[in-house]
């Protein structure tokens, strides 16, 4: 040391930026830049330096919803969503959001109801247009088209134009014709 020059110290170590995490698609090889081995420290460097955390793993990120097009339906206009079991052994099936239930008259001619319950015994009770089937999302309704000889549920007649909410199991009578209502 020379008398009246200043003090020399070893010049501090460059300081680092804290890591930072990237997105990286799982299909590139390398590892973001927080994830590649750090340079090591220089020997002059203090011991008090604080080492910087590790930088966590870049994770997957979830699978976004992707929404249908305008043009394809919300549903599956085809898809079956009940079934009607008569005591004959006879079983027809409901799709689409409405099913009516009635008799098919080839004298009137072009009433033909999607459930023609004609070559039943006792469909002479029967209406030509006799009750609805609707099915919004997971519920069921029965609404009686002011027939005849009037609808049931497990019954009880139902009001004419009122929808009525039926469950799986339930024993549905539309004039003489009963039957068993099921979903699928």
């Amino acid at each position: 040391m020379i008398p009246g020059t200043p003090r020399q110290e070893p010049p501090a170590a460059p300081k680092q930026p804290p890591p930072q995490t990237y997105y990286i698609p799982s299909t590139q090889a390398t590892p973001p830049p927080a994830q590649q081995k750090q340079p090591e420290t220089p020997y002059y460097a203090p011991s008090t330096q604080a080492t910087p955390p590790p930088a966590p793993k870049a994770q997957t990120p979830p699978k976004p919803i992707v929404a249908k097009p305008s043009s394809e339906p919300a549903y599956d206009p085809k898809a079956t969503w009940g079934s009607l079991t008569f005591s004959d052994g006879k079983q027809v099936t409901l799709a689409g959001e409405r099913a009516v239930v009635g008799r098919y008259d080839h004298d009137l001619g072009g009433i033909n109801p999607e459930v023609d319950l004609a070559p039943m015994q006792g469909a002479e009770a029967v209406s030509r247009v006799h009750a609805a089937f609707e099915h919004i999302g997971s519920s069921f309704t029965l609404t009686d088209l002011n027939s005849t000889n009037t609808t049931r549920v497990n019954g009880k007649r139902l009001e004419p134009d009122k929808p009525t909410p039926i469950n799986d199991g339930d024993t549905l009578q539309f004039g003489k014709v009963t039957c068993t209502f099921k979903k699928t």
